[in-house]
């Protein structure tokens, strides 16, 4: 059984977590910067010397006044498309990685899941080609957001912690986001949810966080409450910390709930989880429909799935190949999970060769473009000896 790895990147700070085998159970472990230091954060930051050799992270300090450009807001960058930043991002994370292999060598390593603070297609495709060294290894890379690590992060402790609302405060000095997690048990699988809301405050005022506690928590019955962010370092905490424990309410604080829920969502995506197998997470990323198609065999209409509810956008995906009919339609069939409502979408190949019905062999593709737009390839693959491919395409967008 092969080690797992969270990995929480910022354009700023970078932390790594790794799975750690015990006795009675798996525990994750933060890795610190420096062996034998309760140092975890690492600066996302590049070096570049005049003779082109590159320091990464802590290395910057130790070198900047050798000369050389500075580089921040690699991650950033690297989404935009930029070469540069694509080449220094790759390089940060390999330098990264290697504090992991202190712990546990690579060859040890089984999978890796990054978590951003937003995962939107530019930010996933930088990662999965920053990434693309652990992938050529075998490792297998997953890319998520903030607040599915939350989810695993809470599912993950003690259960009497999870009986009611958990709540997160992030503050980064600047702003406080906000997310409150609920379960609805009504459902079949149950499925929790994420409710974000961001709120300003651009200095550590104790009353001004009071403020935003109570208009998060004072309607919500909390279990359990999660302070993260730089933002919360220091003794300000006063009058907000005696609100927050009431209710008898738990509070912990600390920097690494998403490094660390990255990997205990590693761990129960290798290993599974009792719990989650009758729980759902949803979130602004996760597709909200069951996608698949109708089709005939052996004189029977069969639902063949594509895509899976509940996954999230940029990662989902599925292909088939079927025998078209005669009447020259592919019938998406799309299936909304919260309401069980059903429609469906007809897709036209009328830019095939005409032929017999059930003498054409399509092979379909399926991805997604965003969190409700679906892209649809389906190619004439013809049928055997008899009708050859016509090589012909057609594509659609197909909207959730």
């Amino acid at each position: 059984m092969g080690r797992v790895i969270g990995y929480d990147l910022t354009d700023s700070t970078a932390q790594i977590s790794i799975s750690m085998p015990t006795d009675e159970r798996e525990e994750v472990q933060s890795v610190p910067v420096f062996a034998g230091t309760e140092k975890y954060v690492m600066p996302v930051t590049a070096l570049i010397m005049p003779d082109g050799e590159i320091y990464y992270g802590e290395d910057v300090y130790a070198h900047r006044d050798e000369g050389g450009v500075t580089e921040s807001g690699i991650l950033s960058k690297a989404a935009e498309g930029d070469e540069k930043y694509e080449t220094l991002l790759e390089g940060f994370i390999k330098k990264s990685m290697m504090l992991s292999s202190v712990v546990a060598p690579m060859n040890e390593l089984e999978r890796v899941v990054v978590t951003v603070p937003v995962p939107d297609d530019r930010y996933v495709r930088a990662i999965v080609k920053a990434t693309g060294f652990l992938q050529d290894e075998g490792i297998t890379v997953r890319i998520t957001g903030y607040p599915e690590c939350f989810f695993y992060y809470a599912m993950n402790q003690d259960a009497h912690l999870t009986m009611n609302k958990i709540a997160l405060f992030d503050y980064d000095g600047t702003a406080v986001r906000t997310m409150l997690l609920s379960t609805r048990t009504d459902m079949r699988p149950h499925v929790s949810m994420v409710e974000e809301r961001v709120f300003d405050l651009p200095m550590k005022d104790d009353l001004g966080f009071l403020g935003i506690a109570r208009a998060v928590l004072d309607s919500e019955i909390v279990s359990a409450v999660y302070l993260s962010g730089e933002g919360f370092e220091g003794e300000w905490l006063k009058d907000s910390v005696t609100y927050l424990l009431e209710r008898r309410r738990r509070v912990f604080q600390g920097r690494n709930l998403y490094t660390k829920g990255a990997c205990y969502a590693g761990i129960d995506d290798r290993d599974g989880n009792p719990m989650l197998e009758t729980c759902r997470f949803f979130d602004d990323d996760k597709v909200g429909s069951g996608i698949g198609i109708q089709v005939e065999q052996d004189g029977q209409e069969t639902y063949v799935p594509l895509i899976e509810a509940g996954v999230n956008w940029y990662e989902a995906g599925g292909m088939t190949e079927f025998m078209l009919g005669e009447d020259q339609e592919i019938r998406i069939r799309m299936e909304n999970f919260f309401t069980k409502d059903i429609r469906y979408s007809v897709i036209r190949a009328d830019a095939f060769p005409k032929r017999p019905d059930r003498c054409t062999r399509v092979r379909l593709k399926v991805s997604m473009k965003d969190v409700s737009t679906m892209h649809c390839v389906a190619e004439d693959l013809g049928f055997g000896e008899i009708f050859a491919s016509s090589k012909e395409a057609v594509e659609a967008d197909i909207y959730l």
